[in-house]
């Protein structure tokens, strides 16, 4: 796309959503890692601070920033978990909320996530810059091939177990998995302080420790009372002229969502509840001159679709489908990578076209890489292509496929993401300088 081009939201949502997809449903949304995805948020950040890129995704378009960027010296970085663009836009039809205020001030546009839709995947490239090919973190599951062991990457545990952090006790280097360097070792390296929020039992964990490598200060938060309160402090107490990059993680309405589904009164609920906080506790807290030079960031890793339990694909129910495996399905259950047997993908398609064509699309890997959905194919190492397996099987709508057998009356999420749809691949970038409002 031109860098000198001026495109309207509405356009670049239509110019995302039409990008081809060889062999893949036609509302499919694919990653735009060449400028208009969550992994070009970090080179832009970069840029905000007046420092050159090095070697990562390109910044975003020019026009979405370049008029913001006068004199600034502090960049906050507003993480919503699993708000798509589309439930953004529906709730910034109301003229009266934060965010609709904010997007008249500033600007508001469409990016994509990555793939797959994932909090693993998609928090390592807004951190890092990269794709899911330059980081690593390529799924939530994923088959680590010099431990032998299908691992659970959220818990960082194998996945047939429960224990968080034991995949050390298999030799696994959890500070030897992403190389890339992060957002805050950029920073650091022109003397930018850097500084993140997020929950408190988030902090000492393996996880964050691989995705925050760099990190000046590393705060903890239990509610939106005390989060606001520690980043009115932290904006606060910044020494005169100091540049800080803020970076706040919220995962309130990811967790509404899983447990009620999208599209519904919960849903719009927390998003409502918490841009009210956010300007009652926080910005109208801030003075002026706290204000000034201050750009603010608000966007999403991914989005979330409804998966209501009659759309759920038990594996157990399709004992065909498994004897084609050698593995349990990796991935997410809405992008799932499926190691074949050999001598069986032919098996294995025809039971898919005959049982399950209704709810996913299935693709051969080596195609997918082909298509980008990763990332640039220069990118891939030996051991991320065996994380990938030989075939995706991945979700049309609202279907998910789960390994574990039907429960009777039991509990189970209802929401989910992970796939290629523009319910999940569509985020929002919300940017407006603060001594503006």
């Amino acid at each position: 796309m031109p860098e000198q081009e001026t495109i309207p939201a509405a356009e670049m949502e239509r110019r995302l959503r039409d990008r081809p997809a060889p062999d893949l449903p036609d509302h499919f949304v694919l990653p735009d890692y060449g400028g208009l995805s969550i992994a070009n948020i970090a080179p832009t950040i970069v840029r905000l601070f007046g420092l050159e890129p090095d070697g990562t995704s390109p910044p975003l378009p020019q026009y979405i920033w370049s008029d913001l960027t006068e004199r600034v010296e502090c960049v906050v970085l507003l993480l919503l978990d699993a708000v798509g663009y589309l439930q953004f836009k529906e709730h910034i039809a109301d003229q009266t909320t934060l965010f609709s205020r904010l997007a008249r001030r500033g600007r508001l546009f469409p990016l994509t996530s990555v793939f797959p839709s994932t909090t693993v995947s998609a928090l390592s490239s807004i951190r890092t810059g990269r794709s899911p090919l330059g980081h690593g973190f390529l799924g939530t599951n994923l088959l680590l091939s010099r431990q032998g062991v299908l691992a659970n990457m959220l818990k960082l545990a194998p996945a047939a177990h429960t224990v968080a952090g034991s995949l050390e006790s298999w030799g696994w280097d959890p500070d030897g998995f992403i190389t890339a360097p992060s957002l805050a070792e950029k920073l650091a390296a022109a003397s930018i302080e850097t500084v993140v929020h997020t929950r408190l039992h988030f902090v000492a964990s393996t996880l964050t420790r691989i995705l925050l490598k760099g990190v000046d200060d590393l705060r903890g938060y239990l509610h939106l009372s005390d989060l606001w309160i520690n980043l009115h402090h932290t904006l606060t107490e910044r020494a005169p002229g100091q540049p800080l990059f803020v970076d706040v993680y919220w995962s309130g309405i990811d967790d509404t969502a899983h447990v009620y589904g999208t599209d519904n009164e919960y849903v719009d609920s927390a998003l409502l509840h918490f841009s009210r906080s956010l300007e009652q506790d926080f910005i109208s807290t801030l003075a002026e001159d706290t204000r000034r030079s201050t750009v603010l960031i608000v966007t999403a890793d991914h989005g979330q679709i409804a998966t209501p339990s009659d759309q759920v694909v038990h594996l157990p129910e399709h004992p065909h489908l498994s004897d084609n495996l050698l593995l349990p399905p990796a991935g997410e259950s809405r992008a799932a990578y499926l190691y074949v047997r050999p001598g069986r993908e032919r098996d294995l398609r025809a039971y898919v076209a005959e049982h399950l064509e209704q709810q996913f699309a299935l693709l051969e890997t080596d195609r997918a890489l082909e298509a980008g959905l990763w990332g640039h194919r220069d990118e891939l190492t030996v051991r991320g292509r065996a994380r990938l397996g030989d075939m995706i099987l991945l979700a049309k709508h609202k279907a998910r496929l789960s390994s574990r057998p039907r429960k009777n009356g039991g509990h189970t999420l209802r929401g989910h993401h992970g796939s290629l749809t523009p319910e999940e691949m569509l985020v929002p970038l919300l940017i407006a300088r603060l001594d503006q409002l």
